[in-house]
């Protein structure tokens, strides 16, 4: 047994297989499991699952956490591979329903310029067509490469891993060459118009990274999936949605064990073997699949001597990417109101969106922020004749951390007051006299509940070295361990990260049929 012993007579039992973690990575690695048959066991050291599906009350209002909205849903009639994945589960259509966004985006600037983005993709082009016709070719030209990205991802998807480079190079190469590109250098091979291009990449933030730094690979599935599979949102907020892949878990055969802090992964003969809890617990098993984000997990819950000197530079090398910048407001009047037609509304300073992204790495005011308003979509999430309403932008978890406590709360008081600000200024000029809550999450308090490195919600940066090809991908440090998450494989948010998580269950079988052991 490599690193110190452990005390045998605190062996709780054994099982085949052990999930650290049940955010979104870990329960979708469990749930596949669980599915195929096998024996799981998951440990969360909440006392519930989730991680940042997850919700909070403040006087009246439960506010949602985190999810603005899913992709890769669909409906019953249109289904996207999340959709199928749940169905097979039988969260839907008995244990969950789900509300549609109605439309895709509303993207307003400070210069007065607001244009509110239909989704679907025939839809969308038409839309764009119409507010810049001398950009006509370039638009269809671009959406017809956004359709042929799609149709290389479900190739490859459809291929189960059973596919060479080559074949997917000479069946799909609009795949490949947009790995290598940011999405800034293919706008620049389709538009001129500044204007165009900020609107089409007003998603931006839900990668963490602006045009001319993200890897335009994962902005144009992300893109091109929502226009075909729509946007949608779980009754119930996130939570529910967790609560009820755990609900099926269970159904499943799996175990559950809350309030069960790993505090390290055990090794012999150089595979992982067990864990131990916080309190001295140990649970034995032949593999185990982290949802811990890979530097914790290879750095502090192995012991280092079995781990690999080009593993640890391989997960030091990318760059950590940003946190989030939340201002919760519970307001006493109605949506309708107050002027917040659709779900998500995209604020921008300027077209400038490398400048927006430079004010994410310093203690400044925003100049791009994103205001989910719920009830658009979502009547009843919060008290009759009220809205809630949630102001996100992206900041770098680093600045905080030199933060002193005598200054955090007035430079968490003074962003947020900018942010609301923008607000006043575009959407909403009365917004400040039907505030009746309004709560504040920084990049400490981020890293507070999921105790990511520097309180990053996408994990590494999503950039051209850190795509959804070059990835770290699930099989761990070392023999037996794999890695799920943000983190890994494509990148960051809810459906890529349950993703993450069904990608290593597969690559956990498959070890185990081609006799990896």
């Amino acid at each position: 047994m490599e690193g110190k012993d452990f005390d045998k007579s605190r062996v709780v039992s054994r099982y085949p297989i052990i999930v650290i973690g049940a955010g979104l990575g870990g329960l979708g690695a469990a749930c596949q499991l669980a599915y195929v048959g096998k024996k799981v066991l998951l440990l969360e050291k909440h006392n519930v699952p989730g991680g940042f599906a997850t919700s909070f009350v403040r006087g009246r209002f439960e506010f949602e956490g985190a999810l603005h909205e899913l992709s890769d849903m669909g409906t019953q009639e249109n289904q996207g591979s999340l959709y199928r994945f749940l169905e097979r589960l039988g969260v839907i259509p008995d244990k969950l329903q789900f509300k549609q966004v109605p439309e895709f985006y509303r993207s307003v600037f400070l210069d007065g310029y607001d244009v509110t983005m239909p989704i679907g993709v025939e839809e969308y082009t038409n839309k764009l067509i119409e507010l810049f016709p001398s950009e006509t070719k370039g638009i269809e030209d671009f959406m017809e490469m956004c359709k042929a990205v799609l149709a290389g991802i479900e190739f490859i998807v459809h291929k189960r891993g059973k596919y060479s480079a080559a074949e997917v190079l000479k069946e799909h190469p609009w795949l490949a060459r947009v790995s290598g590109l940011t999405l800034a250098e293919v706008f620049e091979k389709f538009f001129t118009n500044k204007r165009l291009m900020a609107l089409i990449a007003q998603l931006w933030g839900y990668l963490g990274l602006p045009p001319h730094r993200v890897n335009a690979y994962a902005f144009l599935a992300m893109l091109i999936t929502y226009l075909k599979f729509g946007a949608a949102f779980p009754m119930g907020r996130s939570h529910a949605l967790t609560s009820a892949m755990v609900k099926s878990f269970e159904e499943l055969g799996g175990e559950v064990r809350y309030n069960a802090l790993v505090d390290r992964i055990l090794v012999e003969n150089g595979r992982a073997c067990g864990v131990e809890l916080l309190n001295g617990d140990i649970y034995l098993c032949d593999a185990v699949i982290s949802n811990i984000n890979p530097i914790c997990t290879t750095m502090k819950m192995l012991p280092q001597e079995v781990v690999p000197e080009s593993y640890k530079k391989q997960i030091y090398a990318p760059e950590i990417g940003p946190s989030g910048f939340s201002v919760y407001i519970g307001l006493n009047a109605s949506y309708k109101e107050l002027g917040f037609n659709v779900h998500e509304t995209f604020i921008n300073e300027t077209d400038d969106l490398k400048k927006a992204y430079e004010s994410f790495t310093k203690l400044d005011p925003p100049k791009y922020l994103v205001a989910a308003c719920y009830n658009h979509i979502y009547e009843d999430i919060s008290p009759p004749g009220t809205t809630q309403l949630v102001l996100t932008t992206l900041q770098m978890g680093k600045l905080w951390q030199s933060v002193s406590p005598d200054q955090y709360h007035h430079i968490k008081d003074h962003i947020a007051d900018k942010m609301v600000e923008m607000i006043k200024d575009t959407i909403c000029p009365n917004i400040r006299d039907y505030i009746e809550v309004a709560e504040t999450a920084t990049p400490l308090t981020y890293y507070r509940y999921s105790k990511n490195i520097e309180g990053a919600i996408y994990g590494y940066t999503q950039d051209i070295l850190d795509g959804p090809t070059l990835r770290l991908k699930s099989r761990g440090s070392i023999p037996g361990l794999y890695q799920v998450g943000a983190w890994t494989n494509i990148g960051g948010g809810f459906s890529s990260s349950i993703l993450s998580g069904r990608i290593a269950a597969g690559m956990y079988l498959r070890d185990i049929r081609e006799g990896r052991w």
